[in-house]
């Protein structure tokens, strides 16, 4: 059995790499040996001859690993679309084995992983290979990442009731990005109206957190997680190899 969790969003830009980076190193700063990757990169950033991940890059700028870059992220595509189309454009296909094998030699090294998705749910990787197809391949349990304001209620309830209705396991959902100065009604009425409607925990809510893309932003992530999101529980639902 694989240990770790998924993580995925209820759209793109929702903050998942934020979240997968924070998990990784609040994990990691508890003590223990956890590893991270993100299996597949469309939008990736062209650097001389080298294809870059700009979310691989934010991990390893924000945590201590140091695991080999291809590990970390074995597929990476240029074009910023859904990644069954940006292969399609470069005449490329994407290989679920190679994501598959390097997985697994992963797990092999670590206790457990944190596994970043691309876009939401319901995103093609490959020929009638979704992200709910790699979630099972990877037999990970999950967490949906939310934003916190208008319209987020029905996206993050059709989110878990589609997991659930596909068999996924739903460990809960974290709001990401929230306004704690300027929440309003709907800012700070949603997680409990998530939360009885969804019918999953409610596993953290993490603010809005100024200059995350500048490459000194001092900001320690970790201890961000540790401070909004309910760790422990986390942990808990989790299989770690001991």
């Amino acid at each position: 059995m694989s240990q770790g969790v998924f993580i995925t969003g209820t759209d793109t830009e929702i903050g998942k790499t934020v979240i997968t980076t924070g998990l990784i190193a609040a994990l990691r700063a508890e003590g223990y040996q956890i590893g991270g990757m993100k299996p597949i990169q469309s939008g990736a950033i062209k650097k001389g001859d080298r294809l870059l991940a700009p979310d691989i890059e934010f991990l390893l700028s924000n945590t201590d690993l140091t695991e080999d870059y291809d590990l970390l992220n074995p597929v990476r595509l240029e074009p910023a679309l859904a990644p069954s189309l940006a292969a399609e454009v470069e005449g490329e296909a994407v290989d679920i084995e190679e994501i598959k094998r390097d997985y697994q030699l992963l797990q092999d090294k670590y206790q457990g992983l944190v596994v970043e998705g691309a876009g939401g749910l319901m995103v093609p990787l490959a020929d009638d290979f979704l992200i709910p197809d790699l979630i099972e391949l990877l037999k990970l349990p999950i967490i949906i990442v939310a934003r916190p304001n208008l319209g987020t209620i029905n996206h993050t309830v059709l989110t878990v009731k589609v997991a659930h209705s596909l068999g996924l396991d739903v460990l809960g959902v974290i709001i990401n990005n929230y306004p704690q100065k300027e929440a309003g009604i709907v800012e700070e009425t949603n997680p409990a109206l998530i939360y009885n409607l969804a019918e999953v925990p409610i596993l953290g809510v993490v603010p809005h957190l100024k200059d995350l893309k500048k490459e000194e932003n001092n900001l320690d992530l970790g201890a961000v997680i540790e401070e909004h999101v309910d760790l422990k529980r986390i942990i808990s639902d989790i299989s770690l190899n001991t």
